[in-house]
């Protein structure tokens, strides 16, 4: 599908815009470019169901896997060799300037 600039005005008109000319031919391609990737989605699409949901658990063995929440350090003292990196810092802590009253 090809949008042409007189289009363009007219939904620039509908909507109260003012277009220059070379605006309108630039939103006239962008959204041409638009509606031809739109069509192309469409030809991959086509013939397939796309509106069904799956009935047997099993084609998505994976679907809302959750598993047990337990704190792990897997920090390995990294964030002690961060507080020790900066220019300031006291009491496991980085000191940073006062930025609020």
């Amino acid at each position: 599908m090809i949008i042409t600039s007189e289009e363009i005005q007219k939904l620039a008109s509908l909507s109260r815009l003012k277009l220059t000319d070379e605006e309108t031919e630039q939103y006239a391609k962008e959204i041409t470019g638009i509606l031809k990737y739109v069509d192309q989605i469409q030809e991959v699409t086509e013939g397939a169901d796309t509106t069904s949901s799956a009935k047997d658990p099993s084609e998505f063995p994976h679907r809302n896997t959750m598993r047990d929440d337990v704190a792990q350090s897997q920090l390995n003292g990294v964030p002690e060799k961060l507080v020790e990196a900066a220019p300031n810092h006291r009491d496991g802590l980085v000191e940073v300037k006062k930025i609020l009253g």
